[in-house]
């Protein structure tokens, strides 16, 4: 009966449309770990040198947010394309972390903030940055209406 074929056509449909809504989750996911992994890198990396150059524009950076450029040796054809495009919804995503450095306190591990619990993942080899925390914001905003804090526990 036609009721059926369209019942079995729709269930297609159903399932190809959330199985590539998963996919472009996961591609979401992986190139925005590498994105602000890059940024806060870069960013830590401007401020522990410690010399006079980035003296001068932590005023702009607070003003204006850090400027980070990225670059890729990849053409308009095929796959890369779509590498390109990956990329650019990474960096368009970084608009929605704010990067906060917080002396550390000492506490290791899960530490209450507002009732609800944080998980502190500690940076064991590094002289300068104790944990990281990647705390999401914004509960009821889905997409690019999310807003996500990363906040740096720095040796004091």
């Amino acid at each position: 009966s036609s009721i059926s074929f369209y019942r079995s056509k729709t269930t297609e449909c159903a399932q190809r449309l959330q199985a590539l809504s998963w996919e472009i989750a996961v591609r979401r996911g992986n190139c925005f770990s590498q994105a602000l992994g890059i940024a806060v890198t870069s960013y830590l990396t401007s401020i522990s040198d410690g010399g006079p150059g980035w003296r001068g524009h932590a005023n702009t950076w607070l003003r204006h947010g850090y400027l980070i450029t990225f670059e890729g040796l990849l053409s308009a054809v095929g796959k890369e394309l779509g590498m390109i495009e990956d990329a650019s919804v990474a960096v368009e995503m970084l608009r929605m972390v704010h990067v906060v450095l917080v002396p550390d306190d000492g506490v290791s591990g899960t530490v209450n903030k507002n009732e609800s619990s944080c998980r502190r993942i500690p940076v064991p080899h590094s002289p300068y940055v104790r944990w990281v925390h990647l705390a999401h914001l914004s509960k009821k905003g889905s997409g690019s209406k999310s807003m996500y804090r990363l906040e740096i526990g720095l040796n004091q």
